[in-house]
């Protein structure tokens, strides 16, 4: 049963690649509508990629993240009507710092609604122990 975290994962990884590896680029209903996928879709691939894998350290789930975004770029470049482009590289980047800040909030937030708290319980008693030295 602990295998179904993969699942939301695996099903965002394999939209980005089919979308951005696909021939024809996604018709815009609007003008830079592709900055758009790019940060949602990032952002998502990152949030689930924290829901799968929480024993990684952050910087390995970032680095690879931002591994998939460069590979799918190079990736468009070499489609015949396709291009890469450092602005849609910008927006995978921000969608990945964006996948990470929610999933922290999320992560946060579960631990507040459990009744876990994440503050040090010793900060209170020394504080007033400097303030009862100080009278």
């Amino acid at each position: 049963m602990n295998h179904l975290r993969y699942l939301p994962f695996f099903a965002v990884l394999a939209t980005i690649l089919f979308t951005g590896l696909r021939p024809d680029p996604i018709p815009q209903a609007f003008d830079q509508q592709d900055k758009l996928h790019h940060l949602l879709g990032f952002a998502a691939l990152m949030f689930t990629m924290r829901l799968a894998f929480p024993q990684w350290r952050l910087a390995w789930a970032v680095a690879l993240s931002l591994a998939a975004a460069l590979l799918i770029e190079i990736g468009q470049g070499m489609l015949p009507a396709r291009q890469a482009s450092m602005g849609d590289m910008l927006a995978n980047t921000l969608g990945v710092l964006l996948g990470w800040a929610s999933s922290t909030l999320a992560y946060r937030w579960y631990l507040r609604r459990i009744g876990v708290t994440t503050e040090p319980e010793a900060a209170e008693p020394v504080a007033r122990r400097a303030n009862a030295t100080r009278l």
